[in-house]
Parts: structure tokens; C-alpha cells; sequence
């Protein structure tokens, strides 16, 4: 048997232990201040970094997702583009998702301009106007023509919006790369100055954005630019101009250290202005125009100093601290260490699935008073955790017994489906991308499931088999199947959307749905039992996914077959509105043909 010690001589090792490690690691951090500055400064540049180009990317990225998304239903027919109203509602619904977006338009071959515009108040207005009467928008369109993809034009003065705005313009093109038309979106960027501020931070930081090498995009004086003269002929101030003596000096002849260059790196660099040094660190972003963008704060040098005194004060304190805490843990040790080897023998216990006797004793010590009363009343919950996966399962056990789960006969409905072509698709991506994309896959197909209070009785490859009125009884199992069912179809559409957006294979689905008698309960070896639904009615469900290959064509996203006896089931058919005719399909195992109902 290895060898073993006391609680109280573990104790006492440990805390002496760590007590040399914190003096070694104190004076480490001492002698290598300088590292540990060069550090700081790494951090800070990477929080600047990181923070004010992910809020720079949030508010403006979706302007080009969302068009994007709007190309690819007008290109694939799901937009009517010779519908105005349509074309001036779809534009209205994305500006209502993106507050950044102050028009949008839809620029037809006709030279006509569908147009959604934001008033003052909020309100969307819609109207259609002639490319003709805008040279600049006429100009705009024509460049949208010879382009194949999406691209963000040069920022310009709105008068009307009082800031600088830029536009975002994308090609809408049919399958054979014909263009028909084009969508143009106008966004407010004056408000980046209040975005990127960071209202925690005090001293000396300052915030900006430069379009190029010297024009002001974002600063804290442009959130109120009145007296700095923008017009349409002059969108934007200089660094000169902003009243910043510290950003005029940005590009000077930078102060040169080999330890903060290093630190630094590509991020930034340090001038020194009036006598005192500044940390600019930065990040270029290129995607925004046709100019550069220079994201980035700067802040005195002192700043990370600072940091290391707060350093060296807190580990000064922490050894006082250590070694108090060292001198109250051996005593409380030698109080502990019955009591411990109570909860020790509990775990024992529970380690060998020993649940017959309740092991608790009394303590004097609260907390392990109460642990000691929590395991041996855990100790029945417990017991059923070896022979019961799903948790709702294992509380609805504890709260009724073993009636719970006695085997039944009951009504249900179940719901198969299965991604078409997943298996080729999945021998192409990495095991990593195959695992991240059924976990997404599976996520929203879980979320429909539960919100119509279905239960999901496995995952089988990329297959789901889920059950309505198998743990609870259900009147209106099959109407919430069958919602489900709908709700899946327009959650997959709206993620292939994005994932054709993203470069990806849209994802087909299959979804069979079918109602009538099973056995619920227990199935399984003792110890070891799965509480799941079996009967014909499983299979059925299963042959009318697999029946779906007949139905489905190529550009299907979704098909959803349902069985006569789901539609008879329903409580509330009308809720489908007219339903179409049903084919009859023979089934294997079946004597009568079976009615099949496509619903999507």
C-alpha cells in the first residue's frame, strides 16, 4: 500500500510548499519587472484590439450579410423582383434587423430604385424613384454591373444625416451569372466615436478610427463635430483638426525601445510628446471602403507601470496573508480531520454503488454537517443514475417512483429525420468541422423539438428520432409534432441562408411523421435499461424519412411527410390550412397502402 500522512501534516506540507513557491515566484516577478511591463503592454494592445474591432465588425458586418442574404433570395426566385412592394418590404424587414442601415434600395435593369429610407422619427418609408434623377446613383449602379461580389464604396457626407455615411453595394445575379439588378445600402458611421469609447476606462486614453493615414473617422471630439466645418465636399476632419494634440503626433518619429518594440510587435508603436510617452496600439481593418481603416487608443506609458506597483503591493500583502491562512488551516485541520474521514467513507460508499445504508454521523462543522446530510439523501437519487440516462426522467422517478416508468401502452407520435448526402459530405471535412456541424445541426433541431415539448429518444449518426406522449401524456401529441416539423423547416432555411452566405453546402433534410400505439417503458438489461418507445409505429415513422428520397427533388431544402393517421390525430388540422391530396404508398409490413401528406 503507498505510503500516506496525516490531514494535518498535508496541510502543513502544502502550505509550506506553497509559501516558497510564492516567495520564488515573488522575486521572479521582481527581478523581471521589465518583462512583466512588456507584458501589460501586450495586454492592454490586445484588449484595444480585440474589443474595438469586434464592436467595429458587429454593428457593420451585418449590412453586407443581410444584403447578401437578400441577393441570394432574389436570385433564387424567393424575392419577386418585379414586385416593387415586395422588394421595398424585404429591404424595410433588414433595416428593421440593422439600426445601422439608414437606406436601402434595390436598383432594377429598368433604372428604377425601389427604396426603403429611416426618418428622423424611425419610421421606414417606401417609395420607388429613377436612377435617372441621380447622377451619383446612377454612377453607382453601373459600377454594380461589372462586379461579382459585394463591396463597400467610399465614405461621403449625408447632409440630411449630419454624419459621414458609406454605401454597400451588392450585384444580384441568376445562377448563370446574369445580372438582374442590384441592392445599395447606405450606413451611418458618425456613431462610431460613441461605440468605441470605453466609458470604464479614465486617465488619459484616447479612442479613434483614421480613414488613411491622417482623416478622423471616430474620436471623442467628432460625437459632437459641429464647428469643424464637414460638408459633402470635406466628409472629414484631419488629425490636425480634431483638437488631440497627442493623435497629431501620432505618425512622428517613433521612440525606440527594444523592449516595448518587442512587446509591441505590429500593433503599435510609442512617440513622446511634451515630454511624456504615449503607447498607440492599432489594427488595420480593409474591408470597409477603398481606404484603409486604423482602429486603435492610446494611453500613457504610466499606465502599465502603475499596473506593476499595484502588482508588487498585492504580492506583499498575499505573503502576510499566506502565512495567516497557513497558521488557521493547520488548526482547523486538526478539528477537520474526523469529520472528513466521515464524507471519506461516504464517497467510499457511493464509489461501490452502496446505497442500502445511510452512512451519515454528526458533526460539529456545519458544512460538512450538511454534506454529510446531502450525500446520504443523494444517496436515492443516485441509485437510479446508472440505469437512467435523460434527467427529466431520473426527477420525474424521484418525484413519483418507480410508476413512473412502468411499461405502458399509450397513443404518441414520433418524428424521424436524416441530413440527405451527409455521410459523402462528412468523408470531405475535417473530424472536427463534421463534429462542430452536427452539434450546430442537432442544437436547432433540439430547440423545436423541445419548445413543442417533444422529447428526443436518440441521436442516431445524423439521424433524430424524437417522441410526443411517450414520457407525459399528450392529447395533442401529433399537433405539436407537426409544429415542430414546420418550425424545422424554416430554422434550416434561414441557417442555409447563412451558411451559403459563409461559402458552405446548404443542409437537406428529411422528416417523417407518424402517429399511433407503442409500448413505453423500460427496455433493456438489468442495470442497464433505456426508457424509450417500441412498436410498428417507430418503424412506420422510419420508412416515411426513408420515403422522402422518392419525393424530394434537388432543390428541396426540407421535405416533411406525415402519415394519415398523424393528420386524423391532430386536434387542430385546420391550423395547416388546405392540406394537399395524399398519395397512397404501401408500407413495408402493412396490408393497406398508407396516406402520405407532403406539408413542406
Amino acid at each position: 500500500m503507498p505510503w500516506r500522512i496525516p490531514l494535518v501534516a498535508a496541510m502543513a506540507l502544502a502550505f509550506v510548499s506553497l509559501a516558497l513557491i510564492s516567495g520564488v515566484a515573488y522575486i521572479v516577478v521582481l527581478a523581471g519587472a521589465t518583462g512583466t511591463a512588456e507584458r501589460l503592454l501586450v495586454d492592454r494592445a490586445a484588449r484595444v484590439v480585440d474589443a474595438q474591432v469586434d464592436l467595429v465588425r458587429s454593428r457593420l458586418d451585418p449590412v453586407s450579410e443581410q444584403l447578401e442574404l437578400i441577393a441570394s433570395l432574389a436570385a433564387a426566385g424567393r424575392i419577386d423582383i418585379e414586385s416593387p412592394v415586395d422588394m421595398r418590404e424585404a429591404l424595410a424587414v433588414m433595416m428593421a434587423r440593422v439600426p445601422a442601415v439608414s437606406a436601402a434600395g434595390f436598383a432594377t435593369l429598368d433604372l428604377k430604385l425601389h427604396r426603403a429610407v429611416r426618418e428622423p422619427d424611425g419610421q421606414i418609408h417606401r417609395d420607388t424613384i429613377s436612377l435617372i434623377d441621380t447622377p451619383r446613383g446612377l454612377e453607382r449602379f453601373r459600377e454594380l454591373q461589372t462586379s461579382q461580389h459585394t463591396f463597400w464604396g467610399a465614405l461621403f457626407w449625408s447632409e440630411s444625416a449630419q454624419q459621414p455615411v458609406v454605401n454597400v453595394r451588392t450585384p444580384v445575379r441568376r445562377i448563370d451569372n446574369a445580372f438582374i439588378g442590384g441592392l445599395i445600402a447606405t450606413v451611418a458611421v458618425g456613431d462610431l466615436s460613441y461605440l468605441i469609447g470605453d466609458p470604464t476606462h479614465g486617465g488619459d486614453g484616447r479612442y479613434f478610427i483614421l480613414v488613411g493615414r491622417d482623416k478622423v473617422l471616430a474620436h471623442r471630439r467628432l460625437i459632437n463635430p459641429r464647428g469643424l466645418g464637414l460638408s459633402e465636399e470635406r466628409s472629414l476632419p484631419t488629425i490636425k483638426e480634431v483638437d488631440d494634440p497627442v493623435l497629431a503626433k501620432i505618425w512622428d518619429t517613433p521612440v525606440r525601445s527594444q523592449q516595448i518594440d518587442r512587446a509591441l510587435g505590429n500593433l503599435g508603436h510609442v512617440v513622446e510628446v511634451n515630454g511624456r510617452r504615449w503607447v498607440f496600439v492599432y489594427r488595420e481593418l480593409r474591408r470597409f471602403g477603398p481606404d484603409p481603416w486604423l482602429v486603435g487608443q492610446y494611453f500613457p506609458i504610466e499606465d502599465a507601470t502603475s499596473d506593476l506597483d499595484r502588482l508588487t503591493n498585492g504580492a506583499i500583502v498575499g505573503a502576510a496573508t499566506l502565512a495567516v491562512a497557513a497558521l488557521l488551516a493547520l488548526i482547523m485541520g486538526l478539528s477537520m480531520a474526523r469529520s472528513i474521514r466521515t464524507i471519506t467513507s461516504a464517497a467510499e460508499s457511493i464509489e461501490h454503488l452502496k446505497f442500502d445504508e445511510p452512512f451519515h454521523r454528526r458533526s460539529r462543522l456545519r458544512e460538512i454537517d450538511d454534506a454529510g446530510h446531502s450525500l446520504d439523501k443523494a444517496r436515492g437519487a443516485l441509485k437510479w443514475f446508472g440505469a437512467y440516462v435523460p434527467h427529466r426522467l431520473v426527477f420525474r422517478l424521484m418525484e413519483l417512483g418507480e410508476s413512473a416508468v412502468a411499461s405502458r401502452r399509450r397513443d404518441v407520435t414520433v418524428m424521424f429525420t436524416d441530413i440527405v448526402g451527409f455521410t459523402p459530405q462528412a468523408e470531405d471535412l475535417p473530424e472536427q468541422e463534421t463534429a462542430d456541424m452536427l452539434n450546430h445541426h442537432f442544437a436547432l433541431l433540439g430547440a423545436c423539438i423541445e419548445s413543442e415539448h417533444g422529447v428526443i429518444d436518440k441521436y442516431i449518426g445524423d439521424c433524430v428520432m424524437a417522441v410526443w406522449g411517450g414520457l407525459f401524456k399528450m392529447e395533442d401529441h401529433a399537433d405539436h409534432a407537426v409544429k415542430a416539423a414546420l418550425d424545422m423547416a424554416r430554422v434550416i432555411h434561414e441557417d442555409n441562408a447563412l451558411r451559403v452566405a459563409a461559402g458552405q453546402l446548404p443542409v437537406r433534410l428529411r422528416v417523417g411523421i407518424h402517429s399511433g400505439p407503442v409500448v413505453v417503458g423500460n427496455i433493456g438489461a438489468p442495470g442497464r435499461v433505456n426508457y424509450t418507445v417500441v412498436g410498428d409505429t417507430v418503424n412506420v415513422a422510419q420508412r416515411f424519412e426513408q420515403l422522402g428520397k422518392e419525393f424530394m427533388a434537388e432543390t428541396d431544402e426540407v421535405i416533411v411527410l406525415v402519415s394519415g393517421d398523424t393528420i386524423a390525430a391532430m386536434k387542430h388540422p385546420e391550423a395547416l390550412g388546405t392540406l394537399p391530396t395524399p398519395e397512397l404508398r404501401h408500407m413495408k409490413g402493412r396490408d393497406e397502402p398508407e396516406q402520405v401528406y407532403r406539408l413542406i
